[in-house]
């Protein structure tokens, strides 16, 4: 059961090393670059990867990401024999940005966790859960809350 997608991601751009706040993937000249807003100006702005806020990273409107995702993509693709070349093409994920993915060092959007989970028959995105309690069966404490590791 994933508790939510945070993640402590402190990322810097490929070009002048400054660390993110916004994040592009960008193509100059040939080569497909991690870039901050400024340096994304030189290039053609392939996608943008994320937006953090103080230190934590928040995924777009969905909490339900498995923790693993990464490993799971790359097991995945490995069991499929596919290169991430041919997962790029079928998903409209740019290359980079699958590598970055499947390394969780950025969060997929929920559009691509689905294009993901249909191209590699696997599960990223859960349901969440919800249980009825009544008022009067119990206190609910910390540790009915918290996932301890």
């Amino acid at each position: 059961m994933a508790y939510g997608i945070f993640k402590l991601i402190v990322m810097y751009c490929e070009i002048c090393g400054k660390p993110l706040t916004k994040g592009y993937l960008v193509r100059i000249e040939g080569a497909v670059l991690l870039a901050c807003e400024s340096c994304a100006e030189r290039g053609e702005i392939i996608q943008e990867v994320y937006e953090r806020t103080g230190k934590k990273v928040k995924s777009e409107g969905y909490a339900d990401l498995v923790d693993d995702f990464g490993k799971r993509i790359k097991e995945a693709r490995k069991r499929l024999k596919m290169d991430l070349k041919e997962l790029s093409k079928e998903t409209g994920i740019s290359v980079k940005a699958l590598k970055l993915i499947e390394e969780e060092k950025i969060i997929p959007t929920e559009e691509q966790a689905r294009k993901l989970e249909k191209a590699l028959g696997i599960e990223l995105l859960e349901e969440e859960e919800t249980v009825e309690v009544k008022k009067d069966d119990f206190t609910l404490t910390l540790g009915d809350v918290v996932r301890i590791r």
